[in-house]
């Protein structure tokens, strides 16, 4: 029989049943998590006592193991064996004292006090409210009893004031009338008109607010008068009742926010901490200028290319109140897209310098805009990383974060960024994003499951049931995506996004004749200019597919005729720049797209030379024809792409060194970062031009053969594959060849891909007659 002497110490921990003992401690310890979590929400507790529990569960790891392996021998009255008597009780006490004085954040069991540093290495402290606190709220247009139409602007007014009013809170998420009156156009309901309290509630419901207002106001003998409810979206009943009266609108306002704040369910205590001031100081006291600022408003959401009378409102407004935050910020952002740079950057820093009495988080926003047009990268990165500290649970900062964590660190850093998103109670857009991801990424079963917990989360998001359909098509199962997408369509007819990919997907198929006579059904049947805007997008991206240049430059020239109704001129060009761009250099119209450059620099002319180098970076990975001189390209685009932040100066690299033919360094470029790199490259036929190049066919066929299997909607991946096998399988090269001319037939003819698969399918057809 073998002694203890003789034995392995694994041995010896097994018969003295430590890992058995450890794995009983492992399973309780973790139930006891849980059940800490659970109580922590609960009962509104501090967050840290979880922490504390998992210090101190796993600290006493060390004495569970001795006391296990030494049983009986650790006997206190023994006065054998007392060192591991010493460690136990050492243990036990460093265990509690790290508990202790570790994580011990400021709480009041409701809120959580953090340090955060600012865009200028400032440090400011800031108050976190608990998840379970959170309120969500829509401030509807208040309703207009007064008989008076020209009386309509306060509704819109007081929505605004009473969203500033709640929004000072941190706990508060409040959404105004601008941002519900999205909502109107896809419901095909009039702008800056209060819908019925059964249209309100789908609308609150639609927008994720857990709760929403019903006001109306009255103006009799020089008094306001408000009446109204505060609803529960949920199941639709008034929570409480709302009414405030008096000569005074701004006391009237903060009034009906205290009736909200004391009837809202399960509040945050009052701490009489809390930001509280009145509504007089949140955008103006003066009631004129407010009258000025408001049509201001909304003279732009009912004709957003209306920017010169927009600024002639706001400007009357500064002139009677020129201390007026958000007048300051909505002059700069028309003066911007009326292309005065200048006078917009000294508006919008009138406005932060104003701001101060803003709620916090409306704080960001003028900063933010202003380190985008002035292209301060960092302090905009910076920024959004306070802004996520201070509120977690507000989707925007890892919004604007995301693309930067993709280029500098890859996808597997914006996965992370999204699940913290998701823990944060941003489910819904985190779990969007991350399904989005992981299907980049072809983690089919993980973008299943994330799918799964978006639909049980959100039963009522039909549109969900459509994405199962993205995952078949990415594998190239375009029968049983379709077969999906078909299904819903019964269900839902006139759903523009459904034709659109039902076409897309017949177009992949090549039934190019129906995925556009889809195309055309959907814009005669569309019921609203959303739903036209939508198909003449999609129809001119079909067509710019197949080669047809000049239907497609057409029709996206009547999207944006279309779209100025929506949007101001200046952003809708920059959105179709790189398109029209593109298109124009695929047909040799470089004076075309150096006239595109010019008309999108009148709005911002600092971008400029960003267009250019953009523009020949697009000639570079398309092998068309330059508009710069390689010299001038090399100094003012790296310096350009530099100022974009880590990544981007990579991806100029490996662009430079293919235009330098040192395809040898584009290969360690793209397998040294290949995740960030191809984030910015997108175009899987460069990325295996690169590697035929450079002489690894077997790697480049292998780049196309992948694609090609999963049935793109792009013909240029079946050229590319069939050049590829010209001189290795020139059947098989054929057959892929065909495809793509397939797509082509009725394209321009000076459609430069067009003419090389033509000059492919003559060397294809000699080598067949040699044969």
């Amino acid at each position: 029989m073998a002694t203890n002497s003789n034995k392995s110490i694994f041995q010896q921990l097994w018969d003295r049943k430590v890992p058995q003992y450890l794995g009983t401690y492992f399973a309780v310890g973790f139930g006891l998590l849980q059940f800490v979590e659970f109580l922590t929400k609960r009962y509104d507790l501090t967050n840290s006592l979880v922490d504390k529990y998992l210090l101190i569960w796993l600290a006493l790891i060390p004495a569970l193991v001795i006391v296990t392996y030494f049983g009986s021998q650790l006997q206190f009255k023994s006065s054998t064996l007392k060192w591991p008597k010493i460690l136990v009780v050492m243990n036990v006490i460093a265990a509690f004292l790290l508990g202790s004085l570790l994580f011990n954040e400021t709480t009041t069991g409701q809120t959580s006090t953090i340090e955060v540093v600012d865009e200028n290495g400032k440090s400011l402290t800031a108050v976190v409210p608990s998840l379970n606190k959170i309120k969500t709220i829509a401030s509807f247009q208040f309703r207009n009893l007064t008989n008076n139409k020209e009386n309509d602007w306060y509704g819109v007014a007081f929505s605004q004031l009473l969203q500033h009013n709640l929004d000072q809170r941190p706990e508060f998420y409040t959404n105004s009338v601008y941002t519900l009156n999205t909502y109107h156009n896809v419901m095909g309901l009039p702008s800056f008109v209060t819908p019925n309290v059964g249209l309100e509630r789908e609308i609150a419901k639609k927008s994720r607010n857990d709760f929403f207002t019903d006001i109306s106001y009255n103006i009799k003998d020089g008094e306001f008068e408000f009446k109204g409810n505060l609803y529960n979206t949920r199941d639709g009943k008034s929570i409480s009742e709302l009414y405030a009266i008096g000569e005074d609108p701004y006391n009237a306002v903060d009034n009906i926010k205290q009736q909200i704040f004391d009837n809202i369910p399960n509040a945050i205590k009052s701490t009489g901490k809390q930001m509280n001031m009145p509504a007089s100081s949140l955008v103006t006291g003066n009631l004129e200028a407010l009258k000025f600022h408001t049509l201001s408003r909304m003279t732009f959401y009912n004709d957003p290319s209306a920017l010169e009378e927009t600024l002639v409102l706001d400007q009357k407004a500064v002139a009677l109140d020129p201390q007026c935050a958000s007048c300051h910020f909505w002059i700069g952002d028309v003066l911007y897209g009326l292309g005065r740079k200048d006078e917009a950057i000294a508006s919008i820093k009138k406005s932060i310098k104003y701001g101060k009495s803003l709620p916090e988080r409306m704080q960001f926003i003028p900063k933010e805009v202003l380190y985008q047009i002035t292209n301060n990268i960092d302090a905009y990165r910076k920024l959004q990383e306070m802004r996520k500290k201070m509120y977690p649970y507000e989707f925007a900062p890892y919004q604007a974060l995301l693309g930067m964590y993709r280029v500098e660190y890859g996808n597997e850093s914006g996965k992370k960024l999204m699940r913290e998103a998701i823990e944060n109670g941003n489910v819904e857009k985190g779990l969007l994003a991350l399904y989005e991801l992981q299907l980049v990424d072809e983690e089919y079963e993980e973008a299943l499951q994330s799918l799964e917990r978006l639909s049980a989360e959100f039963p009522d998001r039909d549109e969900d049931r459509q994405k199962y359909a993205n995952i078949y098509e990415k594998q190239g199962n375009l029968e049983k995506a379709k077969e999906i997408l078909l299904r819903e369509e019964a269900l839902d007819p006139l759903n523009t996004k459904l034709q659109a990919k039902i076409a897309t997907l017949d177009f992949k198929n090549q039934a190019t004749a129906l995925a556009y006579k889809r195309m055309d059904d959907g814009l005669k049947q569309a019921t609203t200019l959303t739903d036209s805007i939508q198909f003449m997008w999609y129809k001119s991206y079909l067509l710019e597919l197949s080669g047809q240049v000049s239907a497609s430059l057409k029709t996206l020239a009547e999207y944006e005729k279309y779209t100025t109704r929506l949007g101001p001129i200046n952003r809708i060009l920059a959105s179709t720049f790189s398109r029209k761009a593109l298109m124009n250099q695929s047909i040799s119209r470089e004076e075309q797209v150096e006239k595109l450059i010019t008309d999108l620099s009148r709005f911002s002319s600092e971008n400029e030379s960003f267009y250019n180098c953009f523009v020949n970076i697009n000639a570079i990975q398309n092998d068309y024809k330059m508009t710069m001189e390689m010299e001038k390209f090399r100094t003012n685009c790296r310096r350009e792409y530099e100022n974009y932040g880590k990544g981007y100066d990579t991806y100029f690299d490996l662009i430079l060194a293919y235009s330098d033919r040192d395809y040898k360094k584009c290969i360690e470029l793209l397998e040294k970062d290949n995740s960030k790199i191809q984030s910015l490259i997108g175009e899987k036929d460069f990325i295996s031009n690169i590697y035929a190049k450079a002489g690894n066919l077997k790697k480049a066929q292998e780049i196309m053969k992948k694609e090609v299997d999963q049935k793109p909607e792009d013909p240029k991946y079946y050229y590319q594959l069939a050049f590829l096998l010209e001189n290795e399988n020139p059947k098989e090269a054929r057959k892929y060849l065909d495809i793509a001319l397939q797509y082509w037939q009725h394209a321009d003819p000076e459609y430069i891909p067009l003419q090389r698969a033509k000059v492919l399918s003559q060397r294809l057809g000699e080598k067949q007659i040699r044969l």
